[in-house]
């Protein structure tokens, strides 16, 4: 299970740094793939990319590869992530492309989110915490 925050810096070659804690619980790669409902990346290992992919089927019972909105939901995620290795030093690349979806300068802020990461811009991060401090308490009690 992937938790915490965790501040990093990308180097001058977008590359991110791992935080040990998490890369523990991560493949030799991971998928990457900017987040379709916050400014942000997502980083899955591969078997949770997979069970996060087909767990969005589930609600339509199943992926139907005959279903033409199936096949258009799997092909636009699918387009969208990259396959990423974690070199020797624990660092995974984030292209440039990447980096401009969600909007991330040097300093990043990475979230474990269960069963994924998630890369924010650091002040977009603190700015989106500062806002929502007020709604942990409903959300836990609703």
């Amino acid at each position: 299970m992937l938790t915490g925050t965790y501040d990093r810096n990308l180097d001058a070659k977008g590359r991110l740094s791992l935080p040990a804690p998490l890369r523990k619980e991560l493949d030799e790669h991971v998928y990457v793939l900017p987040a379709p409902d916050v400014e942000a990346l997502y980083v899955f290992s591969s078997d949770e990319y997979k069970n996060w992919v087909m767990g969005l089927f589930e609600v339509r019972g199943g992926f139907n590869p005959r279903g033409r909105e199936d096949q258009e939901l799997m092909r636009k995620i699918n387009s969208r992530a990259t396959r990423t290795d974690i070199d020797a030093a624990s660092r995974i690349g984030l292209s440039e492309a990447l980096r401009q979806k969600a909007n991330l300068s040097r300093e990043v802020a990475v979230i474990g989110n269960f069963d994924h990461l998630e890369i924010w811009d650091r002040e977009v991060w603190e700015r989106t915490q500062m806002q929502s401090e007020d709604d942990l308490s409903d959300l836990f009690f609703s």
